[in-house]
């Protein structure tokens, strides 16, 4: 893949997360474009998901105190949410609850 490609799929992931992020009720959005980038629907779920357990990964620090690693927990849920909402519910797990992100 080329870094222009690259490029592209990094802003269409971004484009879909701000659209599901808004939305009161999300539904996973789907074009042309979209569908020239992930091949279809469940390649763009797929990208989806494999975003979501990087922020996972990287911005939760396991070594904080307890509460301070709720709150960003809950942090990430918020900015996520949209996403979350149209990913299987096991994305919930990842994050270390057992409730879905409402």
């Amino acid at each position: 893949m080329t870094w222009t490609e690259t490029h592209r799929r990094w802003q269409a992931l971004r484009a879909v997360e701000q659209e599901l992020w808004a939305a009161e009720r999300p539904e996973l959005p789907w074009n042309d474009e979209l569908a020239d980038i992930f091949g279809d629907r469940d390649g763009l779920r797929a990208a989806l998901r494999y975003r979501w357990r990087l922020a996972v990964s990287t911005q939760l620090d396991t070594h904080l105190p307890e509460r301070v690693l709720e709150e960003q927990r809950r942090r990430l849920a918020d900015r996520s949410r949209g996403v979350l909402r149209v990913l299987d519910n096991d994305v919930d797990g990842e994050l270390g609850t057992t409730h879905a992100v409402a």
